[in-house]
């Protein structure tokens, strides 16, 4: 009996050891997760001081393009993938806005988006753009390619430069990138001040990444990390920069709320409330339509999101006022109203966007008070 008991138990004693056995891939698997880490926002290194802007006599800026007669400067070819660019220098004033805008793939859904959308509310937008992946499209970058100084040494590509010069234009707009220094958007202002008076500035502010919701320890992504992100790195680096641009050009700059939108989808998400977004990242969820494709760029149907911020900032108008639609096939009726709102919420709860509505009626106070 004593035998029998002493076999029944070692066989318990094994069952349990095997089940633990059996246990340790899954607990090997959680132990090895690596935390997510954010891609495509690092900045190449960047001389002190930097040359762009005040060092006209150094050897590196002569032939510049912003040192050149106007006539010379729209004189210079530009040849592009499909020849050699056509598209109109100029534009009479219309109703809509006439932009200048440089900027990398994290611009591109707004661009593509907010001709549509001024369209639907009975505008012409007239925009000529110069646009390139990454760092690349950030504002010093697309500097240096125009003037064809630096980095883009003895190649002047002024897609936005010639055009700047006819005077025809009222806004310019910028894609911003990691530690982004003021200087950086000197050069630009003063040209264009030179030739447009009245333009105004717009810095497109980078939304946070797929891994910027994991935390040390965490195995998922969490919207307290995302929240923690905003609050303490993307919101003091941009109000810190535009605080040092405003000594030299007071209140000539805005931000574009594109991370505050982006922030106010991700709370509804994961709430639950935002209809018919079934992940975060495509490429780790495996669902489509999700907030980021990749972890850093858009998924399908948020460039409009990124639009209507776009439309509400530089037109001070909530998109919630324009009756047209997008077609459902590009973006559902549901989500549409919900992107619409939180745009026009983004943009009015930031000071540095420069858009104010005390009444809430949809219509910026500034606007209202001119009549237009």
């Amino acid at each position: 009996m004593k035998t029998l008991l002493f076999c029944f138990a070692f066989w318990s004693v094994g069952l349990v050891v095997s089940a633990q056995e059996a246990s340790k891939p899954e607990a090997v698997q959680e132990s090895q997760f690596k935390r997510p880490q954010p891609k495509h926002r690092t900045s190449q290194r960047v001389p002190d001081p930097w040359l762009g802007f005040g060092h006209d006599d150094h050897p590196s800026i002569r032939g510049a393009t912003y040192l050149m007669k106007p006539d010379d400067i729209r004189a210079i070819p530009l040849r592009g993938r499909n020849g050699i660019n056509k598209e109109p220098l100029e534009f009479p004033k219309g109703n809509g806005l006439r932009i200048v805008g440089t900027g990398h793939s994290w611009m591109r859904p707004g661009y593509g988006t907010l001709p549509h959308i001024a369209r639907t509310a009975g505008l012409e937008q007239r925009m000529r753009l110069n646009t390139r992946g990454g760092e690349a499209g950030g504002a010093r970058m697309m500097w240096e390619l125009e003037n064809g100084i630096l980095s883009g040494q003895g190649k002047p590509f002024p897609v936005c430069m010639a055009a700047i010069t006819t005077g025809q234009w009222d806004v310019m707009m910028w894609g911003s990138y990691t530690h982004d220094r003021p200087e950086y958007y000197f050069g630009w202002i003063d040209f264009c001040l030179k030739h447009n008076p009245k333009m105004e500035f717009f810095r497109f502010n980078g939304w946070p990444q797929w891994a910027h919701g994991f935390a040390e320890g965490d195995s998922e992504p969490r919207i307290e990390n995302y929240r923690a992100f905003a609050a303490k790195r993307s919101r003091p680096v941009t109000v810190k920069l535009i605080a040092e641009i405003d000594k030299r050009y007071p209140g000539k700059v805005h931000i574009l709320p594109t991370s505050e939108a982006m922030l106010l989808a991700l709370e509804l998400y994961f709430q639950g409330k935002l209809p018919g977004i079934k992940g975060l990242n495509r490429r780790v969820d495996g669902k489509s339509p999700c907030i980021w494709s990749d972890g850093g760029h858009l998924g399908k149907g948020m460039n409009w999101l990124e639009g209507y911020v776009f439309y509400s900032t530089l037109y001070k108008k909530s998109p919630e006022l324009i009756k047209a639609r997008p077609p459902e096939w590009m973006l559902s009726t549901e989500l549409d109203k919900v992107f619409r709102k939180i745009a026009w919420q983004a943009v009015v709860s930031n000071p540095l966007s420069g858009v104010v509505d005390k009444n809430g009626n949809g219509i910026g106070d500034e606007i209202e008070r001119s009549g237009e």
